[in-house]
C-alpha cells in the first residue's frame, strides 16, 4: 500500500513555505518516490497548492443539501486522482493548513480519514506543527488585520473577546482526538521552533519526518513568504479595515502596505506585556507538558524551549506614525501608477492589434478570390458592384 503523508499546519507554522517548496521540486521528489499531486478539484485556484484541501473544502452554495453534495463531490474526485497515484508511487505528499481547526467542526473527521484512504490503497500519516501559544495568536491576529478577516479590532478586544477561540490552543487534548481516529503510531508532532529544526531548518524538519532526503537537487528559488505587518502599518491597516467601502472591496491595499513594512523595518515589538505574555503561556503549561511527555516521549515536559522575550509593546508615537502614513501612501500610489501604467500599455497593444486585423480584413476583402466571389454573386441576381 502506499503511503500518504497529510501535512494539517497548523496554520503559521511555515505551511505556505512548504507548499511552494514541494511544489517547485515535485519531479526532484519524485526520483526518490514521493509525489505532491497537483489534484484538479475545480475550485478556487488559490487552493492548487494546498491540495489536501478536499478534505476541509467549504461550498458557498445556499442550500445545504446543495453544500453537502458538492462537497462531497470534491472529495470523491480527489481520491479517484490520488487512486490512481497510489499505483504508481509508494509516498503521496498532501498539505493543508487549515485542517487542524476546520476538523474540529466535523466530529467523525478523524474517525473516517483512515478508512476513506484504505478504500483506494493507502494508509495514513499525519503530521502536525506545534508552535507557541502566545506566539501563535499574535500572528494569528496580524494575518487577520493584514489580509483576512479584515478585522478591525485591537488585540485587546480580540483577547478579551471570543475572536480566537475557532483555534485548537490545548494541543493536547486536540492532539489525543486525532490519535483517537488516526492511531498513535499515525501521528508526527513536530514543535514550530528553530533550535528543534532538524539542521535548524523547517524544509530538512519535514523533509526528514517524511523519510524524503533533501539533496542537492532541491531548489528554493520559487518560496512564498508570508510576512508580517510591523508595528505603525498593523495599525494603519486596521484603521482601514474601518471603511465598510474598503473590506467589501478588493483590499488592494495590503500589498502595497506589507511592502511599506518590510522597506521601513521598524523594531520588533509585541501585542503583550512580558507580564501578560508570561501568563498567558503559563495557561496552556500543563496541556504542553502532557504533549511533550505523551507525544514526544520527553520526561522533562518541556515542549517549547526559547524563552519569552522581552519586547517593548508596540505604542503609537506622533510623529513617526506620520511619517508611516506617508510611506504608505507612496507604495499605494506607485502600485496605481504601475496598474495604469499597464493598463495604457495593453490599451496601445489592442489598439494595434485591433488596426492590424482591420487591415488584414481589408486585404481579405480586396483578395482575388473575394473578387471572384462577388462576380458570381452579381452574376447570380445579387447586387451589382458600382
Amino acid at each position: 500500500m502506499a503511503t500518504v503523508y497529510i501535512g494539517i499546519g497548523m496554520v503559521k507554522t511555515g505551511t505556505t513555505a512548504l507548499q511552494t517548496f514541494m511544489r517547485e521540486n515535485e519531479e526532484v521528489m519524485k526520483k526518490q518516490g514521493y509525489c505532491y499531486p497537483f489534484l484538479d478539484l475545480g475550485i478556487n485556484k488559490k487552493y492548487d497548492n494546498k491540495n489536501a484541501h478536499f478534505l476541509v473544502y467549504r461550498s458557498e452554495a445556499e442550500d445545504r443539501e446543495t453544500r453537502k453534495a458538492e462537497e462531497k463531490a470534491v472529495r470523491d474526485h480527489a481520491y479517484e486522482q490520488l487512486k490512481c497515484m497510489a499505483e504508481k508511487y509508494p509516498n503521496i505528499v498532501l498539505s493543508e493548513e487549515l485542517i487542524w481547526h476546520r476538523s474540529n467542526g466535523n466530529p467523525n473527521f478523524w474517525n473516517r480519514l483512515g478508512p476513506n484512504f484504505a478504500k483506494i490503497g493507502c494508509d495514513v500519516k499525519v503530521i502536525v506543527y506545534l508552535r507557541r501559544q502566545d506566539l501563535l495568536i499574535q500572528s494569528l491576529y496580524n494575518q487577520s488585520v493584514k489580509r483576512l478577516p479584515l478585522t478591525s479590532l485591537t488585540f485587546e478586544e480580540c483577547i478579551k473577546g471570543t475572536f480566537f477561540d475557532y483555534m485548537p490552543l490545548d494541543y493536547a487534548e486536540h492532539l489525543k482526538k486525532i490519535a483517537e481516529g488516526i492511531g498513535r503510531e499515525n501521528l508526527i508532532v513536530r514543535v514550530y521552533e528553530r533550535g528543534q529544526f532538524v539542521k535548524g531548518d523547517l524544509y530538512a524538519d519535514f523533509a526528514g519526518s517524511i523519510g524524503l532526503e533533501l539533496t542537492e537537487e532541491f531548489t528554493k528559488n520559487n518560496i512564498v513568504s508570508n510576512d508580517a505587518l510591523n508595528g505603525n502599518f498593523l495599525e494603519i491597516k486596521r484603521w482601514l479595515n474601518e471603511i465598510p467601502e474598503y473590506t467589501q472591496g478588493s483590499d488592494f491595499i495590503w500589498r502595497p502596505i506589507c511592502r511599506a513594512s518590510e522597506q521601513k523595518g521598524n523594531q520588533k515589538t509585541g501585542m503583550f506585556t512580558y507580564e501578560e505574555q508570561k501568563a498567558y503561556v503559563d495557561r496552556f503549561a500543563e496541556s504542553n507538558a502532557t504533549v511533550a511527555r505523551e507525544f514526544l516521549g520527553r520526561e522533562d515536559g518541556v515542549l517549547f524551549a526559547e524563552p519569552v522575550k522581552e519586547l517593548p509593546v508596540w505604542k503609537v508615537e506622533p510623529e513617526q506614525m506620520n511619517q508611516d502614513i506617508v510611506m504608505t501612501m507612496g507604495e499605494i500610489f506607485c502600485a496605481q501608477e504601475l496598474k495604469i501604467r499597464k493598463l495604457q500599455e495593453n490599451y496601445e497593444a489592442l489598439k494595434n492589434e485591433l488596426k492590424e486585423l482591420k487591415q488584414e480584413n481589408k486585404a481579405m476583402y480586396n483578395s482575388l478570390i473575394f473578387r471572384g466571389y462577388r462576380k458570381v454573386r452579381n452574376g447570380l441576381g445579387g447586387k451589382k458592384e458600382k
